[in-house]
Order: C-alpha cells, then sequence, then structure tokens
C-alpha cells in the first residue's frame, strides 16, 4: 500500500510518502506561514524523489489539527482535493498524536504527552499509553495541562510546551526533540488504521473570535460599508474548475472582470503584485498556484483575485489592486467574481486572512457580508491578522 502524507497544521510543512512501511520520499520544513504557497510544490517534489506518479497512491493522509486556523484548512482542502481528484480514502489524524508517537520511538518509552503552546497561557494536550490515546486532544490552562500529565505518570514529552513541561515535571518526564507534527508520523499512524469512506474536517478545539469592527456580532456585517482603498495580501492553497470567460459589469460593478486563462505567461499579474506588496509573488509561483486544481484567477488590467475551491471551501489567496485604482470599487468587481464562481463550484463557505491595521480593506469585505471568525498573531511580518469567513451562497450587496 502506498500512502501520501501532508501536514500544515502548526509550526511546519511536511510531506512523505510510505510504501507497506518503507520510506519512499519525505520533506520537512520549520515555518510559521507560507504554507499554502510551499505545500504543492513540496508534494511535487516528494512524488518526483520517488519516481512516482499520483495514479500509483491508494490511499491519503492529513493532520486535522489542533493546530492554526489556517493551517489546518491548507493541508485538509489540498488533501481533500487530491482524495476528489484520485477518488482514493483520505485519514485524519491529529497533530498531537503524530508528535506523540514520533517522540515515544525516538525514546522508546511507552507514554508520551504531546503539549503544544496554544497562547493565551493555555495548551494543546494529549496522552497516549502504548497504542491507546488516554486523553484525546484538549485545549485547556497551561498549568492544567502540566497536572493532567504529573497525574498520567512518567512519560516523554513532545511539543512547543515540553520544555516548559519538564522544567516543572523533572527527570521521570524526559524531553524529546519533537516540537512539531511530521507527515512521516502521520504516514505511519494512519497505515495503521483502516481506510474508511468519511472525508476528515478540521478539529477546532477552541471557539473563534467573533468580534466585528465595531463590537456587532456575527451576521450583523453592514452591505453599506465603504469600498477598500488598500486589500491585503493573503496566503493559503490552491485547487481545477470551468472558468466563465469573463463577469459583466452591472448597476453596481462599474468594471469588467475577465477570468484568467492559467496557461497564459502571469508576468503581468506578478507586475501587479509587485506594485501591491513587499513581499510579491514572482511569476513561478503564481503559474504553480494557477496550475493547482481548484485554483481560478480573475483580472482587469489594474488588479486581479487569486483563489482556489477544495473540499466546499473557498480561499482568496490573494487581491492585488494597483495603487492608482484603489477606491473606485474595483476589488469588490473582483471580488464579487471570485465569489460567483465559487458559488458554481460548489462551495459552501469562502475564507480570506486581512491585516488588522488595514480598516479598508475590512470594510470592503465587511460590506460583502464576510465576518471575523477568528485571529492570526503576527501573521502579517509581525502584525496581526483577521480571519474572515463568507456563508456562500451570499446575498451580495
Amino acid at each position: 500500500m502506498r500512502i501520501l502524507a501532508v501536514d500544515t497544521a502548526l509550526g511546519a510543512c511536511s510531506v512523505a510518502l510510505l510504501e507497506d512501511g518503507r520510506l519512499l520520499a519525505h520533506i520537512f520544513e520549520p515555518m510559521e506561514r507560507g504554507h499554502a504557497e510551499r505545500l504543492a510544490p513540496m508534494v511535487d517534489e516528494a512524488m518526483k524523489q520517488a519516481g512516482a506518479g499520483f495514479d500509483t497512491l491508494d490511499r491519503l493522509a492529513v493532520t486535522v489539527g489542533p493546530g492554526t486556523f489556517t493551517g489546518q484548512r491548507v493541508g485538509l482542502a489540498f488533501m481533500r482535493g487530491l482524495r476528489l481528484a484520485l477518488q482514493i480514502p483520505l485519514t485524519g489524524v491529529t497533530s498531537l498524536e503524530a508528535m506523540a508517537m514520533a517522540a515515544m520511538v525516538e525514546t522508546k518509552m511507552s507514554k508520551a504527552a504531546a503539549i503544544h503552546d496554544a497562547r493565551r497561557e493555555e495548551a494543546y494536550l494529549l496522552l497516549r499509553d502504548g497504542d491507546r490515546v488516554m486523553q484525546p486532544p484538549v485545549v485547556l490552562a497551561f498549568a492544567e495541562a502540566i497536572a493532567r500529565i504529573a497525574a498520567f505518570g512518567p512519560c516523554v514529552l513532545a511539543g512547543t510546551g515540553a520544555a516548559l513541561a519538564h522544567q516543572s515535571l523533572g527527570g521521570d518526564f524526559p524531553l524529546s526533540a519533537i516540537r512539531q507534527p511530521d507527515a512521516l508520523w502521520l504516514a505511519r499512524l494512519a497505515q495503521s488504521q483502516p481506510p474508511g469512506n468519511d472525508v476528515p474536517g478540521p478539529l477546532y478545539l477552541r471557539a473563534p473570535d467573533a468580534k466585528l469592527p465595531g463590537g456587532r456580532s456575527i451576521g450583523q456585517a453592514s452591505a453599506s460599508e465603504p469600498s477598500a482603498v488598500r486589500p491585503e495580501n493573503v496566503s493559503i492553497g490552491q485547487t481545477s474548475i470551468s472558468e466563465p470567460s469573463a463577469v459583466r459589469p452591472d448597476k453596481k460593478t462599474l468594471f469588467e472582470v475577465t477570468a484568467f486563462d492559467p496557461t497564459t505567461d502571469p508576468t503581468p499579474l506578478a507586475a501587479l503584485h509587485a506594485a501591491c506588496f513587499n513581499d510579491a509573488w514572482d511569476a513561478a509561483s503564481l503559474r504553480t498556484m494557477l496550475a493547482a486544481p481548484g485554483a481560478f484567477a480573475f483580472h482587469h488590467p489594474d488588479g486581479f483575485v487569486l483563489a482556489r475551491v477544495a473540499g466546499g471551501e473557498a480561499e482568496i489567496l490573494t487581491l492585488a489592486v494597483a495603487p492608482y485604482a484603489r477606491g473606485r470599487g474595483l476589488g469588490r468587481a473582483l471580488l464579487r467574481a471570485a465569489i460567483a464562481q465559487a458559488k458554481r463550484a460548489g462551495a459552501e463557505e469562502m475564507f480570506l486572512e486581512v491585516g488588522s491595521d488595514n480598516p479598508a480593506a475590512k470594510a470592503l469585505y465587511a460590506g460583502l457580508g464576510f465576518v471575523n471568525v477568528g485571529w492570526r498573531k503576527a501573521y502579517y511580518r509581525g502584525r496581526d491578522a483577521a480571519v474572515l469567513r463568507l456563508s456562500l451562497p451570499a446575498d451580495l450587496p
């Protein structure tokens, strides 16, 4: 049996390809952001390392969480897309299980605690004894997590909270080298489980922050908010759908935006991106994203939007409007085109990230019905990002 596994849930991106327990390819890269841009090329590299085609795969595996709000969705959306394309089973494994197993193998101890910093003085915790998970993934106060590990008894520690836990618990609780989940151990765990027909979903242990600008609750976003003059860059993954040739302007849209042909040269899009962002994507990166399953883009001479659909979810990957063209409604027209296409492709909701210090962009998204469902700390070079969601089909203003 040949299985491909990926992990993007926390502070690393990794891919592993195994066949009957034998490692064929493995790539692991620590990273706090950029999982979406890196995942598809990494999977391609791993398949080339093994000299294998996607048609040779028997199963897929992915971490379902706990993890960052965006990170969990990157891997899940990508692997859901592969599952649909290849028609093979997809197994979900928690990030904490993968860390616990890796630590047990490293130290040859029979018990492990995976304790990962969840911020807010909280921790994600899982306790494993041999093949049994004694404490399923949970989020709780860090001090309470330490108390549960102490009651569990001597065990090896893994995760970003392991060092602090070791200081508190002492020598009977040795510190492993495992700080992040790795697709290698995800694949090994998935191989030991029977394949199923269910599609794994994200494991969210914490309720999302859900405050809108002005303190309004979810569902109260105003449709009369002004258009943005400076939309933020957003990043996630990609996925292939039919595209209309153009979206015609109506009385609420002053621009005609056209579906971008992914087989054409994306250099003009790269030039627009460079005019908008310091960490712009080059033509090669855009070409890779556009070629991924489910990816699509709409463009205008002064801007473009790149998005993807997979597993019932759509994501805005980037929205770029030339500085001289901002404040005229082009960003809104591009977003309306992307939302309409996502709806046609069967998406039930759409996500994006936006800088917390970008009120104009947040106003644009709120005006289209997006609501704030979470936060990513220090996502944009030290600046926080709000995670926004739009339920589809949307009644666009």
